[in-house]
C-alpha cells in the first residue's frame, strides 16, 4: 500500500446512500402506480387489467428518474 486514497471513476462523488436512492425511487415508482392501477381495476370492475400496467407504467417512469437524475451530475 502506498498510503495514497483509492482511485475514483471519473464520475466519482457518489455517496453511499445513493443505492438505496435508486432503490426507492424504483419501488416507490411501482408502488405508487401499482396503487393506480389497483384503484382503476376496483372503480372500472375489471379484476386485473390496469394493475399490470401501473406496475410497468411505474417502473418505466422510475428507470427513466433514476436514469435522468445520475446523468446529470
Amino acid at each position: 500500500m502506498s498510503g495514497r486514497p483509492p482511485r475514483q471513476r471519473a464520475g466519482g462523488g457518489h455517496h453511499p446512500g445513493e443505492a438505496w436512492n435508486v432503490f426507492g425511487t424504483l419501488i416507490a415508482g411501482m408502488a405508487f402506480w401499482g396503487l393506480v392501477g389497483f384503484g382503476a381495476d376496483r372503480l372500472f370492475g375489471f379484476r386485473a387489467l390496469f394493475l399490470p400496467i401501473g406496475l410497468a407504467v411505474g417502473m418505466a417512469a422510475a428507470m427513466y428518474l433514476v436514469i435522468y437524475r445520475l446523468t446529470q451530475r
